[in-house]
């Protein structure tokens, strides 16, 4: 596979269309009622109400700064007001939102208050210190990195409290919000160029992550069933192969594309070149598949594949189709 200049990228694009309007909705509607068949009752009415509230503000913030125009509305809002305030704004409204249903649900607030206290002030507050010109910055922006790691490593080392919605044994959402706080901060407060967070595909959108997912399993089915890591083990019904791909790209695809591609291979690209910034974000994600290292390399190897069609078309949406092809065939077929 042969890497393409992206395209000019989708994430400036400030009007309203229909479409992208429709795809949210019916995005937001999947996730609620996946949401809906997951949870379990809550306890009473007013952390029903709380979870209701709180779920819409993650989930729907996530979906909805997807649209072209909402990115541009809530940019408006916020560019009037002094750099360092535009960056606390999203975290602050986090904070506040998090706290408050950890309250209203009855789960313990201190620890959750403390740890979420730390983790969404420490990234607006490593962007609001003074740096390096942005000629310097345009090397290797070193700092923004930093940023992507301070939000994704203590999700994904579990450093923080469950946010059960509903509480206490609902969905767990912290990983919605360090998602949305990482698009407030590189979409709206300080956007980042080239992302690619737009539901405008096109059928050669779709065609590169098709195109990737075959070849994808061209080379990753042998060294799969050769070190024993996937088995044929089909497990097919309707919901596997319809519903599965749709909740996936929606649960995994999009949000881990966004932070692999739009925000870690695209800043390395910066620095490093198409090339070398490819590899080594596609390094990085193997390595966030350890402790397996047959794991490891076949995520290694998806990586390629998922950052090929994001530098192709420029978009993450797209790349998230193969990832989500990926996922969903796994579950359907395989095991190990």
């Amino acid at each position: 596979m042969t890497t393409q200049p992206a395209p000019r990228p989708h994430d400036v694009d400030r009007g309203w269309s229909a479409a992208e309007i429709a795809i949210a909705s019916v995005a937001f509607a999947l996730a609620a009622t996946a949401l809906a068949t997951r949870a379990a009752r809550p306890p009473s009415a007013v952390a029903f109400v709380a979870g209701a509230a709180f779920f819409t503000l993650v989930a729907g913030g996530y979906i909805a700064l997807g649209v072209g125009g909402v990115r541009h509305a809530l940019g408006s809002v916020v560019s009037g007001a002094i750099p360092t305030a535009r960056l606390f704004g999203g975290p602050a409204v986090l904070l506040a939102a998090t706290a408050a249903y950890a309250w209203a649900s009855g789960l313990s607030l201190p620890p959750r208050l403390a740890a979420y206290a730390a983790y969404l002030l420490l990234p607006p507050l490593l962007l609001a210190v003074p740096g390096a010109d942005d000629a310097a910055r345009a090397r290797m922006p070193v700092r923004e990195i930093v940023v992507v790691l301070a939000l994704w490593l203590p999700i994904e080392w579990r450093l923080l409290p469950a946010l059960p919605v509903p509480a206490p044994n609902g969905f767990d959402v912290r990983k919605l919000v360090g998602l949305v706080e990482a698009m407030y901060l590189f979409l709206v407060a300080r956007p980042l160029s080239r992302v690619g967070y737009t539901y405008r595909l096109g059928w050669r959108d779709v065609r590169a992550a098709t195109i990737a997912f075959v070849v994808y399993a061209a080379v990753a089915l042998p060294i799969g069933f050769a070190t024993g890591f996937i088995v044929w083990r089909p497990e097919l019904s309707p919901l596997r192969v319809v519903g599965a791909p749709l909740i996936i790209y929606l649960v995994t695809g999009v949000p881990e594309e966004f932070l692999f591609r739009g925000l870690l291979q695209n800043l390395l690209t910066q620095g490093l070149g198409d090339r070398a910034g490819l590899a080594v974000a596609s390094v990085v994600f193997g390595l966030a598949h350890l402790p397996d290292p047959r794991y490891v390399l076949l995520a290694a190897i998806a990586g390629v594949a998922y950052g090929w069609v994001y530098q192709r078309t420029g978009k993450i949406t797209a790349s998230a189709i193969t990832h989500a092809l990926v996922d969903a065939t796994w579950g359907a077929l395989l095991g190990g």
